[in-house]
């Protein structure tokens, strides 16, 4: 009798100890399939917040290359931003985005109809102010074009912010 409780104890002790090691093991991998997601998620949320840094920044070099009268160089990055945010970003956000794009559009040819002709001198630049302003009829619609192209920034800004928030 003795000898089968031996037995008997051995058996259920190698059945606990193969029942603890798969339990172990069935614990190790959701712990390591939540640290995969979680890192997955924060690496997604990085690439998010980078590309709406980058949108803004966009948005505000071309307003300041558009207000100095620079040549205009960023239509590429315009392109990858688009497509990126068409893509990566929530609807709502691509189309507040393709508002804010489109006054931007609107706002640069008002402003370079608003602002008085340049002339290149050698190596100066001339602006020519005449009398009565040919441009006149533009300044108004210029800015109020300028306040809602800052308008419409401001609610893309405040829908990248949520989303980043939800995250």
């Amino acid at each position: 009798m003795n000898a089968y409780i031996s037995i008997i104890a051995a058996v259920l002790a190698g059945i606990f100890t193969v029942i603890t090691a798969y339990i172990a093991w069935k614990l190790k991998n959701v712990t390591d399939e939540r640290a995969r997601n979680l890192a997955i998620d924060k690496e997604q949320h990085d690439e998010k917040k980078k590309l709406y840094e980058s949108v803004y920044t966009l948005f505000e070099q071309a307003i300041r290359e558009i207000q100095l009268r620079e040549e205009f160089t960023l239509t590429r990055e315009f392109s990858d931003i688009n497509a990126k945010i068409h893509l990566f970003a929530p609807e709502v956000i691509g189309e507040q985005y393709s508002k804010a794009h489109h006054l931007l559009e609107e706002w640069s040819i008002l402003h370079h109809k608003a602002s008085p002709r340049q002339m290149e001198v050698g190596e100066r630049t001339i602006t020519i102010i005449e009398a009565p302003d040919p441009t006149e009829q533009y300044k108004k619609p210029a800015m109020e074009s300028f306040d809602e192209l800052q308008e419409q920034l401001q609610k893309l800004i405040k829908l990248m912010r949520q989303d980043l928030n939800t995250d």
